[in-house]
């Protein structure tokens, strides 16, 4: 008997390898992915700005970026003592407006040339609906906790986000023609906008993607159907019943390793894994002769590792 509709043999022309400079952005989900990534020492940037949910802010980030289009301090706000940046997530906010401008520009700069130089960059949408500021009709990344009427709640239509990412794909492939592009849905559930509007939203988000893919040279990979068609359980959910559990985020990681690396980048992963779990191990007599034998079995791994791949150096001083 069957119990479960596994998705098998995800279908993507991509091959990634640690030669290649990748690029995050979006939803949490986004970071639990990049995350990975960093444990296996390739070389990513994930979402400078913080996270981001919704298309329009991702385009409105990379168009930034692209134009070099740095903030000033008009486009600043200021609430309960913080200088906030309704395109920025909250990490970017401070106390000081011209902190925020400053690492605001270093964030710009270093999205622009990641982004110039990438082979490979990563969109996750989360939510289709978004907040509106009713004195300037743009739409944010984050409200920053200002008050509800500050803001029109809205959801986003199909054609306005298809249009929308087919001109940032046009200036993306302007600045580097050889980027691969790949969309994804996350699959944390925006349940404070209700079960209804949130399955709509994802709804939305689905089908625009679709289109985009129909218009343009880009790539799907399914982290949404992964937990909420495959895993399809509560048990693969944290005790928010928002967010994956860690368990579905290494199933979906099995299945992003097993879509996009080839056999010889799995065994540099696998590599790596066995390296950083002995270098986590906590032990119980750290000046036992069995634990100076497993730091000096140890070492050699290393030095072997570094020998080997000098470019994914172990620089962890045992």
């Amino acid at each position: 008997m069957k119990f479960r509709t596994e998705i098998k043999n995800i279908n993507n022309p991509v091959k990634i390898s640690h030669n290649d400079k990748l690029v995050f952005l979006g939803s949490c989900f986004t970071e639990n992915i990049a995350q990975k990534m960093y444990r296996y020492k390739f070389d990513v940037l994930c979402n400078p700005f913080g996270i981001i949910y919704n298309p329009v802010s991702i385009s409105k980030i990379i168009n930034r970026a692209i134009s070099q289009q740095y903030p000033d301090k008009s486009e600043l706000i200021q609430l309960n003592g913080l200088w906030h940046h309704f395109d920025f997530h909250g990490d970017m906010s401070g106390i000081n407006p011209d902190e925020v401008i400053d690492k605001s520009i270093i964030f710009i700069d270093s999205l622009r040339d990641y982004t110039s130089k990438a082979s490979v960059i990563f969109l996750t949408f989360g939510t289709a609906i978004v907040y509106k500021r009713n004195d300037t009709d743009e739409i944010v990344a984050n409200n920053h906790k200002f008050p509800s009427g500050f803001f029109t709640k809205i959801r986003l239509e199909l054609s306005e986000i298809v249009n929308l990412m087919t001109d940032t794909i046009a200036d993306l492939k302007q600045m580097n023609p050889d980027l691969k592009i790949i969309f994804t849905v996350s699959p944390v559930r925006h349940i404070k906008d209700g079960l209804i509007e949130n399955q709509r939203s994802k709804a939305v988000l689905l089908l625009a993607i679709e289109k985009i893919l129909s218009l343009n040279d880009c790539y799907y990979f399914p982290s949404y159907e992964l937990l909420l068609d495959d895993l399809r359980d509560y048990r693969f959910y944290n005790e928010d019943l928002v967010h994956p559990s860690p368990t579905a985020i290494d199933y979906i990681w099995e299945k992003f390793a097993g879509t996009f690396f080839d056999k010889s980048t799995m065994e540099i992963i696998e590599k790596i894994e066995k390296i950083t779990k002995s270098l986590e191990h906590h032990p119980i007599n750290p000046e036992s002769e069995l634990h100076k034998s497993f730091l000096a079995n140890l070492k050699k791994e290393i030095f072997d590792f570094n020998k080997e791949y000098p470019e994914l150096k172990f620089n962890d001083l045992l």
